[in-house]
Protein backbone atom coordinates (compact mmCIF):
# COMPACT_ATOMS: atom_id res chain seq x y z
CA UNK A 1 0.00 0.00 0.00
CA UNK A 2 1.05 3.08 -0.99
CA UNK A 3 -0.20 6.59 -0.25
CA UNK A 4 -0.59 8.70 -3.12
CA UNK A 5 -1.78 12.57 -3.14
CA UNK A 6 -5.90 12.75 -3.97
CA UNK A 7 -7.00 16.37 -5.33
CA UNK A 8 -10.31 15.11 -5.70
CA UNK A 9 -13.40 16.39 -3.80
CA UNK A 10 -16.44 15.34 -4.68
CA UNK A 11 -18.12 16.03 -1.69
CA UNK A 12 -16.55 19.84 -1.38
CA UNK A 13 -17.93 22.91 -3.22
CA UNK A 14 -15.90 24.51 -6.03
CA UNK A 15 -15.40 27.96 -4.62
CA UNK A 16 -11.86 29.12 -4.95
CA UNK A 17 -10.70 29.69 -8.96
CA UNK A 18 -8.12 26.60 -8.88
CA UNK A 19 -10.78 24.19 -7.64
CA UNK A 20 -13.55 26.02 -10.21
CA UNK A 21 -13.69 24.23 -14.15
CA UNK A 22 -15.39 25.13 -16.76
CA UNK A 23 -18.88 26.87 -16.64
CA UNK A 24 -17.29 30.27 -17.80
CA UNK A 25 -20.68 30.68 -19.96
CA UNK A 26 -22.68 30.12 -16.69
CA UNK A 27 -20.51 32.23 -14.90
CA UNK A 28 -20.65 34.86 -17.06
CA UNK A 29 -24.47 34.77 -17.02
CA UNK A 30 -24.85 34.91 -12.85
CA UNK A 31 -22.32 38.30 -12.60
CA UNK A 32 -23.94 39.69 -15.88
CA UNK A 33 -27.55 39.11 -14.70
CA UNK A 34 -27.23 40.15 -11.30
CA UNK A 35 -27.09 43.92 -11.73
CA UNK A 36 -29.92 43.62 -13.53
CA UNK A 37 -31.86 41.62 -11.33
CA UNK A 38 -32.38 38.61 -9.17
CA UNK A 39 -31.45 35.14 -9.74
CA UNK A 40 -31.73 31.00 -9.73
CA UNK A 41 -29.41 28.57 -10.30
CA UNK A 42 -31.48 24.92 -11.32
CA UNK A 43 -30.71 21.55 -11.71
CA UNK A 44 -30.10 18.32 -10.82
CA UNK A 45 -28.75 16.73 -7.58
CA UNK A 46 -24.64 17.39 -7.98
CA UNK A 47 -24.70 18.97 -10.77
CA UNK A 48 -22.69 21.83 -9.30
CA UNK A 49 -25.23 24.34 -8.63
CA UNK A 50 -23.37 25.48 -5.03
CA UNK A 51 -20.00 25.49 -6.71
CA UNK A 52 -21.25 27.56 -9.25
CA UNK A 53 -23.13 30.11 -6.37
CA UNK A 54 -20.19 30.56 -4.52
CA UNK A 55 -17.28 31.11 -7.34
CA UNK A 56 -20.12 33.77 -8.28
CA UNK A 57 -20.40 35.34 -4.73
CA UNK A 58 -16.76 35.17 -4.77
CA UNK A 59 -16.00 37.05 -8.47
CA UNK A 60 -18.78 39.65 -7.67
CA UNK A 61 -17.50 40.38 -4.93
CA UNK A 62 -14.02 41.55 -6.47
CA UNK A 63 -11.52 38.90 -5.82
CA UNK A 64 -11.01 38.68 -9.37
CA UNK A 65 -12.80 41.02 -11.31
CA UNK A 66 -14.62 44.64 -11.27
CA UNK A 67 -17.53 43.17 -10.23
CA UNK A 68 -18.64 45.28 -6.93
CA UNK A 69 -20.65 43.39 -4.60
CA UNK A 70 -21.21 41.99 -0.99
CA UNK A 71 -22.98 38.62 -0.01
CA UNK A 72 -24.23 36.73 2.36
CA UNK A 73 -25.03 33.06 1.90
CA UNK A 74 -27.94 30.81 4.33
CA UNK A 75 -29.12 27.17 3.66
CA UNK A 76 -32.71 26.54 3.64
CA UNK A 77 -34.20 23.52 5.26
CA UNK A 78 -37.80 22.18 5.01
CA UNK A 79 -38.67 23.18 8.79
CA UNK A 80 -38.71 26.87 7.39
CA UNK A 81 -42.58 26.95 6.66
CA UNK A 82 -43.12 30.87 7.22
CA UNK A 83 -41.67 34.16 5.25
CA UNK A 84 -41.12 35.40 9.35
CA UNK A 85 -38.59 32.15 9.26
CA UNK A 86 -37.28 32.37 5.81
CA UNK A 87 -36.49 36.14 6.47
CA UNK A 88 -34.75 35.03 10.32
CA UNK A 89 -32.51 32.86 7.87
CA UNK A 90 -30.93 35.82 6.07
CA UNK A 91 -30.96 38.37 8.99
CA UNK A 92 -28.93 35.74 10.91
CA UNK A 93 -26.26 35.11 8.25
CA UNK A 94 -26.37 39.14 7.45
CA UNK A 95 -26.25 40.43 11.13
CA UNK A 96 -25.28 39.91 15.05
CA UNK A 97 -28.24 41.47 16.74
CA UNK A 98 -27.26 42.33 20.54
CA UNK A 99 -31.11 42.33 22.21
CA UNK A 100 -29.50 43.56 25.41
CA UNK A 101 -27.69 46.69 24.03
CA UNK A 102 -29.94 47.05 21.20
CA UNK A 103 -26.75 46.82 18.60
CA UNK A 104 -26.76 45.59 15.23
CA UNK A 105 -23.04 44.49 13.86
CA UNK A 106 -23.27 43.90 10.49
CA UNK A 107 -21.32 40.72 9.11
CA UNK A 108 -20.12 42.33 5.34
CA UNK A 109 -16.29 42.18 5.64
CA UNK A 110 -16.11 46.15 7.19
CA UNK A 111 -16.81 47.00 10.52
CA UNK A 112 -20.27 48.86 10.84
CA UNK A 113 -22.66 48.77 13.98
CA UNK A 114 -25.93 50.91 15.00
CA UNK A 115 -28.33 51.02 17.39
CA UNK A 116 -31.95 50.43 16.50
CA UNK A 117 -34.96 49.29 19.77
CA UNK A 118 -37.37 48.66 16.57
CA UNK A 119 -35.35 45.86 14.86
CA UNK A 120 -34.23 44.24 18.38
CA UNK A 121 -37.89 44.64 19.58
CA UNK A 122 -39.27 42.86 16.03
CA UNK A 123 -36.26 40.78 16.37
CA UNK A 124 -37.33 39.15 19.92
CA UNK A 125 -40.93 39.43 18.93
CA UNK A 126 -40.41 36.72 15.65
CA UNK A 127 -41.47 39.99 13.15
CA UNK A 128 -38.34 38.72 11.00
CA UNK A 129 -39.55 40.34 7.95
CA UNK A 130 -39.95 43.41 9.30
CA UNK A 131 -36.08 43.29 10.61
CA UNK A 132 -35.38 42.33 7.23
CA UNK A 133 -37.10 45.37 5.48
CA UNK A 134 -35.49 47.58 7.75
CA UNK A 135 -31.54 46.00 7.25
CA UNK A 136 -31.88 46.87 3.61
CA UNK A 137 -33.04 50.37 3.47
CA UNK A 138 -30.95 53.23 2.40
CA UNK A 139 -29.70 54.07 5.77
CA UNK A 140 -28.23 50.79 6.50
CA UNK A 141 -26.96 49.91 3.14
CA UNK A 142 -24.68 53.01 2.97
CA UNK A 143 -23.54 52.44 6.33
CA UNK A 144 -22.79 48.73 5.35
CA UNK A 145 -22.11 48.60 1.88
CA UNK A 146 -20.84 51.90 0.55
CA UNK A 147 -22.12 53.99 -1.96
CA UNK A 148 -22.47 51.55 -5.15
CA UNK A 149 -22.48 47.84 -3.85
CA UNK A 150 -25.12 45.36 -4.75
CA UNK A 151 -26.66 43.43 -1.52
CA UNK A 152 -26.58 39.66 -2.85
CA UNK A 153 -28.88 37.90 -0.54
CA UNK A 154 -27.99 34.36 -1.26
CA UNK A 155 -29.89 30.72 -0.03
CA UNK A 156 -28.41 27.53 -1.12
CA UNK A 157 -31.01 24.35 -1.01
CA UNK A 158 -33.55 26.52 -2.15
CA UNK A 159 -35.27 23.70 -2.79
CA UNK A 160 -36.13 22.88 0.49
CA UNK A 161 -38.31 26.11 1.24
CA UNK A 162 -39.46 27.54 -1.81
CA UNK A 163 -42.79 28.63 -0.83
CA UNK A 164 -41.58 30.89 1.70
CA UNK A 165 -38.72 32.03 -0.54
CA UNK A 166 -41.51 33.06 -3.27
CA UNK A 167 -43.44 34.91 -0.54
CA UNK A 168 -39.89 36.54 0.83
CA UNK A 169 -39.28 37.92 -2.57
CA UNK A 170 -42.50 39.27 -3.00
CA UNK A 171 -41.83 40.82 -0.02
CA UNK A 172 -38.24 42.57 -0.45
CA UNK A 173 -38.48 43.79 -3.85
CA UNK A 174 -41.67 45.43 -3.55
CA UNK A 175 -40.64 47.10 0.04
CA UNK A 176 -36.80 48.02 -1.76
CA UNK A 177 -38.60 49.24 -4.92
CA UNK A 178 -41.11 51.90 -2.85
CA UNK A 179 -38.16 52.32 -1.16
CA UNK A 180 -36.11 53.50 -4.17
CA UNK A 181 -33.30 51.50 -3.46
CA UNK A 182 -32.06 49.41 -5.96
CA UNK A 183 -29.37 47.63 -5.52
CA UNK A 184 -30.91 44.86 -3.58
CA UNK A 185 -30.68 41.13 -5.16
CA UNK A 186 -31.34 37.44 -4.22
CA UNK A 187 -29.49 34.64 -5.60
CA UNK A 188 -31.23 31.01 -5.03
CA UNK A 189 -29.17 27.80 -6.11
CA UNK A 190 -31.64 24.29 -5.74
CA UNK A 191 -32.92 21.24 -7.51
CA UNK A 192 -34.63 21.38 -10.17
CA UNK A 193 -37.77 22.26 -10.42
CA UNK A 194 -37.44 24.61 -7.11
CA UNK A 195 -38.11 28.06 -9.58
CA UNK A 196 -41.34 26.82 -10.76
CA UNK A 197 -42.77 25.90 -7.34
CA UNK A 198 -41.92 29.47 -6.62
CA UNK A 199 -43.92 30.86 -9.65
CA UNK A 200 -46.55 28.22 -8.73
CA UNK A 201 -46.77 30.30 -5.22
CA UNK A 202 -47.07 33.71 -6.89
CA UNK A 203 -46.71 34.21 -10.63
CA UNK A 204 -45.51 38.22 -10.30
CA UNK A 205 -42.39 36.78 -8.30
CA UNK A 206 -40.84 35.62 -11.67
CA UNK A 207 -40.43 39.84 -12.95
CA UNK A 208 -37.68 39.89 -10.63
CA UNK A 209 -35.24 37.22 -11.83
CA UNK A 210 -33.60 38.68 -14.36
CA UNK A 211 -32.32 35.14 -15.24
CA UNK A 212 -32.94 31.43 -14.31
CA UNK A 213 -29.85 29.15 -15.00
CA UNK A 214 -30.01 25.79 -16.13
CA UNK A 215 -27.39 23.68 -14.97
CA UNK A 216 -26.36 20.81 -17.29
CA UNK A 217 -23.60 18.42 -17.15
CA UNK A 218 -20.30 19.76 -18.06
CA UNK A 219 -19.04 19.82 -21.56
CA UNK A 220 -16.60 16.97 -22.53
CA UNK A 221 -13.50 19.76 -22.83
CA UNK A 222 -13.95 21.41 -19.51
CA UNK A 223 -14.78 17.84 -17.83
CA UNK A 224 -11.49 16.48 -19.69
CA UNK A 225 -9.49 18.99 -18.12
CA UNK A 226 -11.02 18.86 -14.72
CA UNK A 227 -9.64 15.10 -14.98
CA UNK A 228 -6.29 15.69 -16.76
CA UNK A 229 -5.58 18.28 -14.33
CA UNK A 230 -5.93 17.00 -11.10
CA UNK A 231 -4.37 13.20 -11.99
CA UNK A 232 -0.99 15.42 -13.29
CA UNK A 233 -1.41 16.56 -9.78
CA UNK A 234 -1.05 12.93 -8.76
CA UNK A 235 2.07 12.67 -10.61
CA UNK A 236 3.30 15.62 -9.93
CA UNK A 237 3.62 14.85 -6.35
CA UNK A 238 4.41 11.07 -6.70
CA UNK A 239 7.10 12.21 -8.50
CA UNK A 240 8.74 14.15 -5.42
CA UNK A 241 7.91 12.08 -2.99
CA UNK A 242 10.24 9.13 -5.01
CA UNK A 243 6.65 7.26 -5.86
CA UNK A 244 6.69 5.17 -9.18
CA UNK A 245 2.96 6.00 -10.64
CA UNK A 246 2.04 6.62 -14.56
CA UNK A 247 -1.08 7.68 -15.67
CA UNK A 248 -2.66 5.14 -18.64
CA UNK A 249 -3.44 8.10 -20.65
CA UNK A 250 -6.98 6.48 -21.81
CA UNK A 251 -8.38 5.95 -18.42
CA UNK A 252 -8.65 9.94 -18.64
CA UNK A 253 -11.70 9.91 -22.17
CA UNK A 254 -13.46 6.71 -20.31
CA UNK A 255 -13.83 8.68 -16.97
CA UNK A 256 -15.83 11.29 -19.05
CA UNK A 257 -17.77 9.22 -20.98
CA UNK A 258 -18.89 7.38 -18.26
CA UNK A 259 -19.38 10.52 -16.07
CA UNK A 260 -21.85 12.12 -18.58
CA UNK A 261 -19.81 14.82 -17.61
CA UNK A 262 -21.40 15.09 -14.03
CA UNK A 263 -19.25 17.22 -12.00
CA UNK A 264 -19.73 15.24 -8.50
CA UNK A 265 -19.72 11.42 -10.54
CA UNK A 266 -16.48 12.84 -12.27
CA UNK A 267 -14.44 13.63 -8.75
CA UNK A 268 -16.05 10.73 -7.18
CA UNK A 269 -14.90 8.85 -9.99
CA UNK A 270 -11.40 10.64 -9.58
CA UNK A 271 -10.90 10.00 -5.91
CA UNK A 272 -11.89 6.53 -6.14
CA UNK A 273 -9.73 6.23 -8.97
CA UNK A 274 -6.50 7.34 -6.83
CA UNK A 275 -7.55 5.86 -3.76
CA UNK A 276 -7.48 1.99 -5.84
CA UNK A 277 -4.16 2.55 -6.63
CA UNK A 278 -3.00 3.80 -3.69
CA UNK A 279 -4.68 0.39 -1.50
CA UNK A 280 -3.59 -1.70 -4.59
CA UNK A 281 -0.78 -0.29 -6.13
CA UNK A 282 0.98 -1.73 -9.35
CA UNK A 283 2.83 1.78 -10.48
CA UNK A 284 -0.11 2.59 -13.17
CA UNK A 285 -3.84 4.20 -12.99
CA UNK A 286 -5.46 2.05 -15.80
CA UNK A 287 -8.50 0.48 -16.76
CA UNK A 288 -8.18 -1.92 -13.71
CA UNK A 289 -8.29 1.09 -10.82
CA UNK A 290 -11.76 2.00 -12.85
CA UNK A 291 -13.31 -1.15 -13.13
CA UNK A 292 -12.67 -1.30 -9.42
CA UNK A 293 -13.74 2.22 -8.88
CA UNK A 294 -16.95 1.37 -10.88
CA UNK A 295 -17.83 -1.55 -8.07
CA UNK A 296 -17.19 0.76 -5.16
CA UNK A 297 -19.38 3.28 -6.19
CA UNK A 298 -22.30 1.31 -7.39
CA UNK A 299 -21.85 -1.17 -4.13
CA UNK A 300 -20.46 0.80 -1.43
CA UNK A 301 -20.20 4.39 -1.42
CA UNK A 302 -23.35 5.11 -3.58
CA UNK A 303 -25.28 1.78 -2.65
CA UNK A 304 -27.98 3.28 -0.48
CA UNK A 305 -28.81 5.67 -2.95
CA UNK A 306 -29.29 3.02 -6.25
CA UNK A 307 -30.93 1.14 -3.87
CA UNK A 308 -33.68 3.73 -2.80
CA UNK A 309 -34.01 4.15 -6.70
CA UNK A 310 -34.56 0.69 -7.27
CA UNK A 311 -37.20 0.50 -4.23
CA UNK A 312 -38.80 3.19 -5.66
CA UNK A 313 -38.84 2.05 -9.22
CA UNK A 314 -40.24 -1.40 -7.84
CA UNK A 315 -42.98 0.30 -5.86
CA UNK A 316 -44.62 2.49 -8.76
CA UNK A 317 -44.20 -0.38 -10.79
CA UNK A 318 -41.55 1.58 -13.16
CA UNK A 319 -38.51 -0.76 -13.21
CA UNK A 320 -39.57 -2.69 -16.25
CA UNK A 321 -40.00 0.44 -18.35
CA UNK A 322 -36.23 1.84 -17.56
CA UNK A 323 -35.21 -1.03 -18.25
CA UNK A 324 -36.02 -0.79 -21.38
CA UNK A 325 -35.68 2.08 -21.88
CA UNK A 326 -31.88 1.34 -20.88
CA UNK A 327 -32.12 -1.54 -23.54
CA UNK A 328 -32.66 1.55 -26.40
CA UNK A 329 -29.64 3.10 -25.02
CA UNK A 330 -26.58 3.31 -27.38
CA UNK A 331 -24.07 1.04 -26.49
CA UNK A 332 -21.52 3.79 -25.53
CA UNK A 333 -21.21 6.17 -22.64
CA UNK A 334 -22.35 8.87 -22.00
CA UNK A 335 -25.80 7.07 -22.14
CA UNK A 336 -27.83 8.26 -25.07
CA UNK A 337 -31.86 7.49 -26.18
CA UNK A 338 -33.55 8.20 -29.13
CA UNK A 339 -36.74 10.47 -28.14
CA UNK A 340 -38.84 8.74 -30.70
CA UNK A 341 -37.43 5.67 -29.64
CA UNK A 342 -37.85 6.13 -25.81
CA UNK A 343 -41.49 7.41 -26.80
CA UNK A 344 -42.34 4.12 -28.37
CA UNK A 345 -40.99 2.01 -25.90
CA UNK A 346 -42.43 3.16 -22.51
CA UNK A 347 -44.74 5.88 -23.82
CA UNK A 348 -45.17 9.78 -22.74
CA UNK A 349 -46.43 8.89 -19.49
CA UNK A 350 -43.58 7.24 -18.30
CA UNK A 351 -40.96 9.81 -19.54
CA UNK A 352 -42.61 11.92 -18.16
CA UNK A 353 -42.19 10.34 -14.77
CA UNK A 354 -38.88 9.15 -15.07
CA UNK A 355 -37.96 12.87 -16.01
CA UNK A 356 -39.81 14.52 -12.92
CA UNK A 357 -38.42 11.98 -10.26
CA UNK A 358 -34.76 13.10 -11.74
CA UNK A 359 -33.60 9.41 -13.47
CA UNK A 360 -34.06 11.15 -16.65
CA UNK A 361 -33.40 14.12 -18.64
CA UNK A 362 -33.31 15.86 -21.79
CA UNK A 363 -29.88 15.19 -23.05
CA UNK A 364 -30.28 17.57 -26.48
CA UNK A 365 -33.14 18.20 -28.99
CA UNK A 366 -33.35 14.57 -30.73
CA UNK A 367 -32.10 12.25 -27.30
CA UNK A 368 -32.63 11.58 -23.44
CA UNK A 369 -30.05 10.65 -21.25
CA UNK A 370 -29.13 9.92 -17.97
CA UNK A 371 -29.11 12.10 -14.96
CA UNK A 372 -26.85 9.50 -13.20
CA UNK A 373 -24.88 7.71 -15.63
CA UNK A 374 -23.71 5.21 -12.41
CA UNK A 375 -27.58 3.58 -12.40
CA UNK A 376 -26.97 2.19 -16.02
CA UNK A 377 -23.49 1.02 -14.92
CA UNK A 378 -25.35 -0.48 -11.69
CA UNK A 379 -27.75 -2.35 -13.55
CA UNK A 380 -25.49 -4.03 -16.20
CA UNK A 381 -22.84 -5.11 -12.62
CA UNK A 382 -26.19 -6.33 -11.28
CA UNK A 383 -27.32 -8.75 -13.84
CA UNK A 384 -23.96 -10.96 -13.36
CA UNK A 385 -24.58 -14.04 -11.52
CA UNK A 386 -21.12 -15.77 -11.98
CA UNK A 387 -17.47 -13.84 -11.40
CA UNK A 388 -17.02 -14.86 -15.73
CA UNK A 389 -20.17 -13.16 -16.38
CA UNK A 390 -19.40 -10.03 -14.11
CA UNK A 391 -15.58 -9.88 -16.05
CA UNK A 392 -17.98 -9.94 -19.58
CA UNK A 393 -19.99 -6.89 -18.02
CA UNK A 394 -16.90 -5.25 -16.84
CA UNK A 395 -15.02 -5.50 -20.62
CA UNK A 396 -18.78 -4.32 -22.05
CA UNK A 397 -18.71 -0.91 -19.94
CA UNK A 398 -14.95 -0.53 -21.00
CA UNK A 399 -15.53 -1.33 -24.14
CA UNK A 400 -18.39 0.89 -24.54
CA UNK A 401 -16.17 3.73 -23.69
CA UNK A 402 -13.27 2.66 -26.05
CA UNK A 403 -16.06 2.20 -28.84
CA UNK A 404 -17.84 5.78 -28.27
CA UNK A 405 -14.07 7.20 -28.46
CA UNK A 406 -13.12 5.69 -31.27
CA UNK A 407 -16.47 7.09 -33.25
CA UNK A 408 -15.79 10.79 -31.89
Amino acid sequence: MISLYNPFTPSEIAANPDDFFGRSEELGFLCNSLPQGSVAIQGVVGIGKSSLLSRGLLQMEGFDSNHSAKSIVAVGDRDIKTVDQAARLLVESFVTIDEKSKKISFKLGSVFETESVEICRNFSEGRHLAVLKRLVEAEFLKGSLGDDKLLLLSVDEADKCPVPLARLVRAICTHTQHQGVKRVRFVFAGVSPFFQAMVDEDPGVNRFFNRNILLRPMSSEDAFELIETKLTKVAEVAEREKIAIAIDPDVIPRIVQLSGGHPHILQLLGSHLVTHESEDPDGLIDARDLVNSLHRICFEDRAQVYDSILHSLDLYGRREELETLLRLAYVGFPTKIARNRAIEGVGEEALKWFVDHQLVSSADDSHYGLVDEFLRIRFILSEAESPASERRAERLIISATRDRLLES
